[in-house]
């Protein structure tokens, strides 16, 4: 795939990911001003990865990917208010789609596996990770901000943190054993080598086994009633799945697949 597509991609499943976990933050009562800069770095996000390519010429403005990176990022901007009623959660549905559509066109397109298969569901998940606990280290700042939210709210996104990390360990595995042909064909060094064994290694240990740890490490203090602590290890988390997530995209740059 063109860099281009890559740095899309990057940011499409960022921001998908932001507003995947979004979903779980209500009905806590943290106040507009939390879906409004959370909404906002997601639609931030999903416009660079449509800005992109046509910046660099790599595409035309009117290019599907393009087209549905604008339609996400409306989608995301009409959450930056307090949920109320279906409208809310219909524009994150809708910004879901149109984020998820556009991953699996820039996957089919650069990669030719497919627009709604495995690869798109392991890219997609590789962003969920990175967003959901992004966004629950931000949740547990905002505890400083309103002292009296009730510590349940930050239990049940780190539980989904930790869910959406067991998914993506597994999807990770079965792309490798589904595509072992096509990653083997490969002009980069062998994946299941030594110096791929490395980076996969890594991929795994770094974005996803140590922050799954740290996951459990907060829910332990979270039973606490610790949300400071918690919020600390999300803060090194973050750091950890964000490497990741940059490493998955190396990878799929030099195997052809999403990992």
């Amino acid at each position: 795939m063109a860099w281009t597509d890559l740095g899309a991609q990057f940011c499409f499943v960022l921001g998908f990911g932001v507003l995947f976990g979004l979903a779980f933050v209500p009905p806590a009562p943290v106040g507009k001003p939390f879906y409004r800069m959370m909404a906002s770095t997601a639609a931030l996000s999903l416009a660079a990865g449509a800005l992109l390519p046509p910046l660099a010429k790599a595409a035309p403005w009117g290019d599907p990917c393009v087209l549905l990176g604008w339609v996400s990022v409306v989608g995301a901007l009409s959450c930056t208010r307090q949920p109320r009623g279906r409208s809310w959660y219909l524009g994150l549905g809708v910004s879901l789609a149109a984020a998820g559509t556009a991953t699996g066109l820039l996957l089919d397109r650069g990669l030719d596996l497919g627009l709604f298969g495995l690869p798109t569901l392991s890219a997609l998940s590789t962003g969920t990770v990175a967003g959901s606990v992004g966004l629950a280290m931000v949740l547990g700042h905002w505890y400083l901000t309103v002292p009296k939210l009730d510590v349940s709210h930050l239990v049940r996104l780190n539980k989904v943190c930790v869910w959406v990390m067991i998914v993506t360990c597994c999807l990770v595995f079965i792309t490798c054993s589904v595509y072992k042909s096509e990653i083997e064909l490969a002009e980069a060094r062998p994946l299941f080598g030594p110096w791929g064994m490395f980076f996969l290694g890594t991929r795994l240990l770094v974005g996803l086994l140590l922050p799954l740890l740290f996951a459990y490490m907060a829910q332990a203090s979270l039973r606490l009633g610790n949300t400071r602590s918690a919020t600390g290890i999300l803060y090194a988390s973050t750091v950890l799945v964000l490497i990741g997530a940059a490493i998955s995209i190396s990878l799929q740059d030099s195997y052809g697949v999403p990992l």
